[in-house]
């Protein structure tokens, strides 16, 4: 009986030789945490197979070698095609182990030498080449599982405007301050308005390094050039923007945007940013990322409406928690006004509501010539409103306050 010649049939195969059926997609459920995977494979065959999948997931970070890796310490996890017939198998593997926590072998035929190489090293997975395309993912499920209980990432605040001049750069500017000089966490700011620098004239800082130079070297950024990207103003890391960027933004920059937003929050231990033109397409992802959630106000009809549909808006395209949102009520005049605080409340149907009083001169020395708070006269009051905030923020991190002036305090803190 004459064999039927099966890499000839349009229906079939030719790397795993079965024949192919429509199937519904698999409907995958995002990564506990992001990874970063190199993907060793000298011979290019783990490419019609996984690289399209890997590379479509914005939770992965996929750089793609021949066996060497300059710094294998900075990857989470290696996929290793290892050929059955290759002689340096032991090799690979103990250049690979004492770097890599975390190790998937993939081999076109799983003979009793590679299970026991598995076995030996400890390996997450052992993958036939033929169950790549649905084991994969599962795999990398279980593994980001893992490190996820061990990855420390920072929570990040967003501070949005309910309508445009309400005063978010200036919050995020003024909270910073505070943060830093009562946080045991350091801080790192990202300027969202991708139309003007304002974050950084706030700081009185010169950003040095855009967002836009980030994206375009993402796949290359660990810590340590995430670090040096990074403006210090006082203690304080920012990245900014170049004026009007967005006009340049390529289709990809909003999932870019996500990414290194992830890559910041894993090497600080707290990240604010600052969305002051409120809810857009590269910012949206932003929000999902988000624990707490500022939007700031100023008490009229007209910053009311807009604030409401904002957060109509949010509800709708992103996944937020109502008790992570607070509003911030700017340029506060106690009993002054048609609205009071009470109908904030009401109309928005947010509980978490502070004030920030109104002190034009304050603000302007603050937001034009970048002057700290403490180095401003009548800062105490407002100063006191933000350190109520940054606790909302960040109830954990901040450093318990000693009375300075009080006898028993000096006699304890001397013991």
């Amino acid at each position: 009986m004459e064999k039927s010649n099966m890499t000839n049939n349009p229906m079939t195969s030719c790397v795993i030789n079965y024949p192919v059926s429509p199937s519904q997609e698999l409907v995958r459920l995002p990564l506990a945490t992001r990874l970063r995977v190199a993907v060793l494979d000298p011979a290019d065959e783990l490419q019609s197979l996984a690289y399209d999948a890997l590379n479509s997931d914005a939770m992965l970070d996929i750089t793609h070698s021949h066996y060497t890796l300059s710094e294998p310490a900075r990857f989470h996890v290696a996929l290793v095609y290892i050929p059955h017939r290759a002689t340096d198998k032991l090799t690979v593997l103990q250049h690979l182990t004492p770097a890599i926590s975390h190790i998937i072998i993939v081999s076109d035929e799983l003979t009793s030498e590679i299970a026991r190489l598995s076995v030996q090293f400890k390996v997450d997975d052992l993958i036939p080449l033929s169950d790549l395309s649905g084991s994969l993912y599962p795999a990398l499920s279980s593994i980001a599982a893992t490190i996820s209980q061990q990855v420390s990432v920072a929570p990040l605040t967003s501070i949005i405007n309910g309508k445009a001049g309400s005063g978010a750069t200036f919050l995020t500017c003024c909270l910073s301050e505070i943060h830093n000089a009562h946080s045991h966490n350091e801080l790192a700011l990202i300027d969202a308005d991708f139309n003007f620098g304002s974050l950084a004239h706030g700081l009185h800082a010169e950003s040095r390094y855009s967002i836009d130079e980030a994206l375009a070297e993402l796949h290359k950024l660990d810590e340590a050039a995430i670090r040096s990207m990074m403006t210090t103003s006082n203690g304080i890391k920012l990245i900014g923007n170049a004026p009007f960027s967005r006009l340049q933004q390529s289709s990809e920059s909003c999932e870019q945007f996500d990414r290194l937003c992830w890559k910041i929050r894993q090497t600080f231990g707290e990240v604010f940013v600052d969305m002051s033109k409120g809810l857009e397409q590269h910012t949206l992802p932003i929000l999902n990322q988000s624990s707490t959630i500022l939007i700031v106000m100023q008490l009229s009809v007209a910053c009311l409406r807009e604030t409401k549909a904002i957060l109509q808006a949010m509800r709708r395209h992103a996944s937020v928690d109502d008790k992570n949102i607070a509003i911030v009520v700017n340029r506060y005049v106690t009993g002054k006004g048609e609205i009071q605080l009470a109908d904030v409340t009401s109309v928005l149907g947010v509980s978490n509501i502070f004030t920030i009083s109104n002190n034009f001169e304050l603000a302007r020395l603050r937001t034009d010539l970048g002057r700290s708070l403490n180095s401003l006269a009548n800062h105490k009051t407002i100063t006191r409103e933000l350190h109520q905030i940054v606790h909302f923020i960040a109830p954990n991190s901040l450093r318990p306050t000693i009375d300075k002036a009080g006898f028993f305090s000096r006699l304890l803190r001397s013991k």
